[in-house]
């Protein structure tokens, strides 16, 4: 095949003008490879495929199907599925989890006085079972046929044949049995009772308590704190009439649970609602605690250390908290805007803002710095950092990144959507660039490089300025993540 005079002599340049196999590439959103000083970050197809290396943290991603996360200390954690599938794995305590939401999951951990306890479960906990190395935790169920169960729920153990036909569960010195669970049980041991329910039901702990009911919820009775010098009485008429008191505290409701009253002459303490509207408390042992709520337009709450306001609830809130040496103040409109300021014991500060879903920002004093641009990340519903892991590469138009890590490095990275631009920052190199058209390596003795056209045309600027030798498809510059801090500068050959 021949070629024309010109194409020959472009395909002659660029053959012989190829960067090294390791050097820095920014084709993206097709691929890209990126370093600075203890730092590396590989990405192809728009951040579907990703490797990222910070010191010794490592992670590895095909998204949206699976990452893999391994920190300097050993600890791994890993999702795959979306974050259907999960695992992690501590060697501090050891302890390792794994799961396939709703099919499996498995948790195996040394606990504090040394024994090692294993639980597994599948197919939404219908099998499972679990184990210790000292043999006082092993049990299995297959629901509903038969089964046995270690510390699940708020029991120490249960057992159970063609449930609900019998049960038998136990917790500390108490053992009820159960037979057509829940129409007829036994309770035996620190407590005595029986129940027939819904027609009659009783319990007893000599010395703490006295409770029955007939044709439950229609009437009940109990005596509690028999312990304390005024034991608390209470009775209901359901759904008319209810009365508790205990010493001079006297509460009422009428049309359980609609409306109620109650007062304590003694501590000032005071309240009554219209369930759930309206709600009114203040005084008691705790003189600073107030409770106003007028839903949905308004609730105030306050006492030695927390207050908050809410107006139009959920929407709008205001909270403050001071304690332990810590003061935090916080603004939110659920779902779309929060903020929050921290001040902790050392002096530290620590601030969180976010227009959802369009941006975020995290400070961490002595810790890192995150900026988002678009972060669908819901705080105490999504983890942030985990959903961009598996989804970021779709919707984040823009990170800027500061990891600080003690005795360590510190990295300041940006990025934009599909990486079309990326910046690196450690040990005193700075690197930017965008695809085709080129960028800058500034070093720390302050001399620039710079490429552009697919590295095709390089020079640089400071000692021994001039041009360099093409390096396509660019920006072409050399490997610097294995450098030690200690290396301040870094030439081209």
């Amino acid at each position: 095949m021949r070629f024309p005079h010109g194409l020959g002599l472009l395909v002659l340049l660029v053959s012989g003008s190829c960067a090294a196999p390791d050097a820095e590439i920014n084709l993206a959103p097709f691929v890209s490879r990126h370093t600075v000083p203890q730092y590396q970050h590989f990405e192809s197809l728009g951040g579907i495929l990703r490797y990222h290396r910070e010191a010794d943290d490592r992670l590895w991603a095909l998204s949206p199907l699976a990452w893999r996360e391994v920190s300097a200390s050993g600890e791994v954690r890993a999702s795959f599925l979306g974050g259907l599938g999960a695992y992690e794995y501590n060697p501090d305590r050891p302890r390792t989890y794994a799961r396939l939401f709703p099919l499996w999951s498995y948790r195996s951990e040394v606990r504090a006085d040394g024994i090692t306890d294993t639980d597994w479960s599948m197919l939404f906990w219908l099998l499972a079972g679990g184990s210790s190395s000292d043999h006082r935790e092993d049990y299995f169920w297959f629901f509903p046929f038969f089964g046995t169960g270690k510390d699940f729920l708020t029991y120490d153990e249960f057992s159970f044949f063609l449930f609900p036909l019998f049960l038998k569960n136990r917790k500390d010195e108490r053992t009820s049995m159960h037979w057509l669970w829940p129409f007829f049980g036994k309770v035996e041991g620190s407590e005595q009772g029986w129940h027939f329910f819904p027609f009659y039901g009783t319990a007893k702990v000599p010395g703490k308590y006295q409770r029955y009911y007939v044709l439950w919820p229609i009437w009940s009775q109990a005596q509690d704190a028999e312990d304390n010098p005024h034991p608390r009485k209470s009775w209901m008429l359901f759904p008319l009439f209810g009365r508790s008191h205990q010493d001079d505290y006297v509460a009422t409701t009428l049309l359980p649970p609609l409306i109620g009253w109650a007062k304590r002459p003694s501590t000032g303490y005071s309240s009554w609602g219209i369930w759930p509207l309206l709600k009114f408390e203040s005084g008691g042992r705790e003189s600073a605690r107030k409770l106003q709520r007028i839903l949905p337009f308004w609730i105030h709450f306050e006492n030695e250390q927390t207050e908050y306001s809410v107006f139009l609830w959920p929407f709008f809130w205001h909270r403050q908290d001071h304690f332990n040496g810590m003061e935090r103040d916080g603004r939110y409109f659920v779902p779309i805007f929060f903020h929050t300021k921290t001040k902790r014991e050392d002096g530290t500060n620590e601030h969180h803002f976010r227009i959802w879903p369009f941006f975020s920002y995290e400070m961490e004093a002595n810790k890192r710095t995150l900026l988002r641009i678009l972060d669908f990340g819901i705080p105490r519903l999504l983890n942030p950092d985990n959903f961009a892991r598996s989804f970021g590469f779709l919707y984040q138009i823009w990170l800027d990144r500061n990891q600080i890590r003690p005795q360590s490095i510190t990295v300041h990275e940006k990025r934009a959507w599909f990486n079309l631009y990326h910046e690196a920052e450690a040990g005193g190199h700075k690197r930017w660039s965008v695809p085709v058209l080129g960028g800058k390596w500034t070093e720390p003795n302050g001399i620039v490089h710079s490429s552009w056209l697919f590295g095709l045309i390089r020079w640089r600027s400071g000692e021994n300025g001039g041009f360099e030798a093409p390096a396509f498809p660019g920006p072409g510059w050399p490997d610097l993540h294995r450098f030690p801090l200690a290396s301040s500068t870094q030439t081209q050959p």
